[in-house]
């Protein structure tokens, strides 16, 4: 169990955002996570299942989606290489300050004829230890989803408009972690505590959209979507003391005790969006308003064609109390395969790094 622990930490931290709405997807991602009406892809999974009527795959669609929030990804990247243990990762970096966090989020799946499977992995890490001491804290937690989405298009009589309904069958499986160690001042030894569990659950997201198409006028399209609806997973952990001797570079484990099983329900959010595409310049422009349990938060984006509709630029914004990002993307769409890069300022976190990918290939 240790050693998944620090697995999953060393690829929350290398890869990798778990604060309301994430950003996934190139589209998505591109336009400050305004993808509830705007979403035409797998990233629909995410943003808004009954988005995925809307895509225009004829057979198969694989997506591959990362996004990344790091800092000093090099540093990091060499203080983890070797660990085995949280622990002993502690104890091998006793020189050393070590102040870091990462996250990431992702999408990896297929578009089936407009039946979605896919993976999401949400994961979020953080390290905090002063230089020349033992004690310190390594924290990780990480979520994957296993998704099926499904939806159905109904005409609206007398109207040029459509109407698409949604819905993601989700298996959740999540894993978290910590090893808390307390040490004196100068001291060679040290004792703490590490936490490490797994669960299991279920859960759903439900959506709809609707779409107006007026011919050589514009087109818009207004969604909502609850997420995380009757989410709740059984978290099964264990605990164990451990000692550090600074000296010997030695780790001794205690012996190993199963906690009380816990169920963890996932709190719910609501979100509601548009898309629409102004006439003649072609110029997109999305909005979404994000209620979650602690907060409402805003995303707003533009997307411009260019060369025939070969080449996307985007730029958004998210903002909320705990949310401020400033996003800058463009997509090249060669059709068979579509590759789109984006990069994010975080003023709440202006340590933080984040990048973003996704490459689409139609089967």
């Amino acid at each position: 169990m240790k050693k998944f622990l620090v697995a999953l930490l060393f690829v929350s931290l290398c890869t990798s955002f778990v604060s309301a709405q994430m950003l996934i997807g190139g589209r998505g991602a591109g336009m400050g996570g305004a993808g509830v009406a705007a979403s035409h892809g797998l990233d629909a999974a995410y943003y808004n299942p009954a988005c995925l009527m809307r895509s225009d795959v004829k057979a198969t669609e694989l997506d591959i989606a990362l996004g990344a929030g790091y800092s000093d990804l090099n540093k990091l990247s060499s203080a983890l290489s070797n660990v085995s243990s949280p622990a002993k990762f502690l104890l091998d970096n006793y020189a050393t300050n070590l102040s870091f966090s990462g996250d990431l989020a992702g999408l990896v799946g297929l578009n089936i004829r407009k039946v979605g499977i896919s993976v999401i992995p949400l994961l979020q890490a953080n390290v905090n230890k002063p230089a020349n001491s033992l004690g310190g804290t390594v924290t990780a937690n990480g979520m994957y989803n296993g998704v099926l989405t499904l939806g159905n298009t109904f005409s609206v009589p007398f109207l040029p408009a459509a109407l698409d309904f949604g819905a993601n069958l989700k298996a959740v499986n999540a894993a978290q972690g910590n090893a808390t160690v307390s040490a004196a001042v100068g001291s060679t030894t040290a004792t703490g505590t590490q936490v490490y569990g797994t669960g299991t659950g279920v859960g759903c997201d439900l959506g709809v959209l609707t779409t107006f198409d007026v011919p050589y006028v514009s087109k818009l399209a207004v969604g909502a979507v609850i997420r995380d609806l009757a989410e709740s997973y059984t978290l099964k952990s264990n605990t164990r003391s451990v000692t550090l001797n600074q000296l010997t570079g030695v780790v001794t484990e205690g012996p190993e005790t199963a906690l009380p099983d816990q169920t963890v329900t996932v709190d719910s959010s609501t979100a509601i969006g548009a898309y629409a595409t102004i006439p003649v310049v072609g110029l997109g422009v999305a909005a979404d308003l994000e209620m979650t349990k602690t907060a409402t938060n805003t995303h707003l984006g533009l997307e411009y064609p260019l060369l025939l509709n070969t080449i996307y630029l985007r730029a958004g914004i998210a903002s909320g109390p705990n949310l401020g990002l400033t996003t800058y993307g463009a997509e090249v769409d060669l059709r068979v395969v579509k590759i789109a890069l984006v990069a994010a300022s975080d003023s709440k976190n202006s340590g933080l790094t984040r990048t973003y990918a996704d490459i689409k290939i139609g089967l």
